[in-house]
C-alpha cells in the first residue's frame, strides 16, 4: 500500500495558535510531539490564493503567475477568484504524485477548480448567492466526486463560511471513506473569516479554531473507518497571518481627483492613466495608455511624500520581481503603512473606517510583506515524520518538497527545499 498523507489548510493560522490548538480533542493529539515548524516566512503579497498556489508548487509568484486572489474587473464588486488551476504555470504536487502513480484528492483548495487530482471538489462559486452552484461545480470538479457533489451541495451557501467548511467537511469525509486518495489536500476558512471580522486575536478566532477542529474529527472518523488513521501522515498548515487594521486608504480617489480615472455618466470607469487594485495592505499599481513609467513613478512618489503616514514603500515592476519573486501585469507594486488597508472608491473620503463589506476593507486583513506580523505554522505528524522535531524560520516554498519527500518525490526547478522533518 501506498503511503497515505492528509494536509489540512487552516486559513490565516498562525503560530500563536499552536498552545490553545494542543488543547483541542482532534487537533491536539495531531499537533503535541509533532514536528513543529514556526514562523513560516510567507510569499508576497500574502494572500489566501498566491500563498496556496505556492504551498502547492514549491515556487515564488513570479514562477507559478498567481499574483492575486481576483482577477482585475474594475467596474464588478465581486471580482471572479483565480479559481482555475489551467492559469498555474508550473508543475504542483498533484502532478509529481500521480507520476508516481499515487491516487489524490483536492477539496476546497484555493486554484484547483479544473485540476487533475482524481478526486476533485473545487473552491469555485456562482455569480451571485440566488444561482444554483451546480454547472460551475460540475465543470471545475472531477467526474469521479459527482455523486458526493450533489449530496453535499445544499450545504453550500454561495461562498460563505462557515457553510463552505460544512461542505469541505462532509465531501472530504466521503472520499476518504470511498476512494482511501494516497495524497488528500483539503482547505478550511472559517479561522481566516473570524480574524477578518473580529481582529486577530479576537475570541471568536478560537471560537472559529474549535469549529474547524470539529471538521477535522470527522476527517479523523473517516480515516478511523477504513483502519487508516495510524497509516497517515497529517500535516497542518496555515497560509499567512493578519494584521489589525486602522483604517482604510483610497488611493484610486487621488488617481480620479488628478484626472487619471475616466468614468461615465453612471460611475463606470471608462479607462485610467493610473489605477490601484487592492490586495489589502499592498496594492499593484496599473498603468494605462496615454502614461510613460517615469511620470507614473513621480506621481506615485509624490504621494508617497504627501501621504508618509499611508505609504510606505513603492517598488517598480522590476524591483518588485527582483526583491520579493512577484510578477504580474502591473507596473508598481505599493506597500502601506502597517495597519493601514487600500480601498477602493473613487469619490467620497480619502481615509474611511473598515466596513467589513470584503475582506480587504474588514477589522483584520492581509496581503502585506512576508516580514510583517504574524506568521503561519508547518505541522507534520505521523508515521513517516521526525516526531518532535522544532524548527523556526523556513519558508512557504519549503513546505512542497517536504510533502513530496515523505514519498521519495524529488521536485525540480523550484524554490524551495526540503525540510529535515521527515524519516
Amino acid at each position: 500500500m501506498n503511503k497515505k498523507t492528509l494536509v489540512i489548510s487552516i486559513d490565516a493560522l498562525i503560530s500563536d495558535d499552536i498552545p490553545f490548538m494542543e488543547t483541542l480533542p482532534n487537533l491536539g493529539p495531531i499537533v503535541k510531539g509533532a514536528a513543529q515548524v514556526r514562523d513560516i516566512e510567507c510569499i508576497y503579497p500574502t494572500l489566501t490564493y498566491p500563498c496556496h498556489v505556492s504551498i502547492m508548487t514549491g515556487c515564488y509568484p513570479d514562477k507559478h503567475q498567481i499574483v492575486h486572489n481576483e482577477h482585475l474587473q474594475v467596474n464588478v464588486p465581486k471580482p471572479q477568484w483565480n479559481w482555475w488551476y489551467s492559469d498555474i504555470q508550473v508543475k504542483t504536487m498533484l502532478d509529481y504524485a500521480q507520476a508516481a502513480g499515487l491516487s489524490t484528492a483536492t477539496v476546497t483548495w484555493p486554484v484547483m477548480a479544473g485540476a487533475p487530482a482524481d478526486y476533485n471538489i473545487a473552491e469555485i462559486w456562482a455569480p451571485t448567492i440566488h444561482d444554483d452552484p451546480t454547472e460551475i461545480c460540475t465543470q471545475a470538479n472531477s467526474p469521479a466526486v459527482k455523486e458526493i457533489f450533489e449530496r453535499n451541495k445544499h450545504r453550500l451557501k454561495w461562498m460563505l463560511t462557515p457553510e463552505f467548511d460544512n461542505y469541505a467537511e462532509h465531501c472530504g469525509a466521503q472520499i476518504i471513506e470511498m476512494f482511501q486518495p494516497d495524497l488528500m489536500f483539503i482547505h478550511f476558512s472559517y479561522v481566516d473569516h473570524q480574524r477578518h471580522q473580529n481582529g486577530v486575536k479576537a475570541e471568536k478566532v478560537n471560537e472559529a479554531l474549535r469549529f474547524v477542529d470539529t471538521k477535522i474529527g470527522t476527517l479523523i472518523t473517516a480515516l478511523k473507518s477504513q483502519n487508516l488513521l495510524d497509516k497517515t501522515n497529517i500535516v497542518i498548515l496555515g497560509d499567512h497571518g493578519q494584521i489589525n487594521v486602522s483604517h482604510l486608504f483610497n488611493l484610486n480617489k487621488l488617481f480620479y481627483d488628478r484626472g487619471l480615472i475616466d468614468v461615465d455618466d453612471q460611475g463606470k470607469i471608462t479607462g485610467w492613466r493610473l489605477y490601484a487594485q487592492s490586495c489589502a495592505f499592498s496594492a499593484h499599481i496599473h498603468v494605462g495608455p496615454g502614461m510613460d513609467l517615469q511620470t507614473a513613478a513621480s506621481i506615485l512618489a509624490e504621494i508617497q511624500q504627501q501621504y508618509p503616514q499611508e505609504i510606505e514603500k513603492i517598488w517598480t515592476a522590476k524591483e518588485a520581481l527582483a526583491q520579493w519573486h512577484m510578477q504580474g501585469d502591473f507596473q508598481f507594486v505599493i506597500e502601506a503603512a502597517t495597519t493601514v488597508s487600500f480601498g477602493k472608491n473613487l469619490k467620497g473620503e480619502l481615509i474611511e473606517s473598515v466596513d467589513n463589506s470584503d475582506y480587504k476593507f474588514s477589522v483584520a486583513t492581509h496581503g502585506h510583506l512576508p516580514t510583517k506580523g504574524d506568521k503561519p505554522p508547518f505541522i507534520l505528524s505521523g508515521p513517516d515524520i521526525k516526531m518532535g522535531t522544532q524548527i523556526c524560520g523556513a519558508k512557504l516554498v519549503d513546505e512542497a518538497p517536504t510533502i513530496m519527500k515523505i514519498y521519495g518525490i524529488i521536485m525540480e526547478n523550484i524554490d524551495g527545499c526540503p525540510l529535515d522533518v521527515v524519516r
